[in-house]
């Protein structure tokens, strides 16, 4: 499972659900920053980087796995569909886009990719477990 928390609460407490249900999980992160707050939130976790660290040329790093679900909870719009069509070419099954919007924002991210758009404003989504 592939995570992108956007340094949300939400993302992150989802991340804490997975690990204690004992479920495989990969977070994405786009920075040593993020990689960083995660760690000291959650502790150690497998993490993909997005961009190499001296990369100038934001090209995103390939996967080598397969991935069979991917949760991208929403930080900003920019960096939401960018996380959006990256894990949708990684794993075009399940994609749940996490939103607390109240904007109409699930017929872009749908034609991203998204296989669901969850809106919640509390962020707690362990029903879909």
């Amino acid at each position: 499972m592939l995570v992108s928390t956007g340094q949300s609460s939400a993302g992150m407490e989802f991340v804490r659900l997975l690990l204690k249900r004992g479920m495989g999980v990969m977070v994405l992160v786009h920075n040593a920053e993020e990689e960083q707050q995660l760690i000291d939130l959650i502790g150690k976790v497998p993490v993909h980087r997005l961009y190499n660290s001296g990369s100038e040329d934001r090209i995103p790093m390939a996967s080598e796995w397969a991935v069979k679900h991917a949760f991208v909870f929403e930080r900003n719009l920019p960096e939401c569909c960018q996380d959006i069509q990256l894990c949708h070419s990684w794993c075009p099954q399940r994609l749940y886009v996490v939103t607390s919007s109240l904007n109409p924002v699930h017929l872009m991210y749908r034609g991203l990719g998204a296989s669901y758009v969850i809106h919640s404003r509390s962020g707690d989504i362990s029903f879909v477990l």
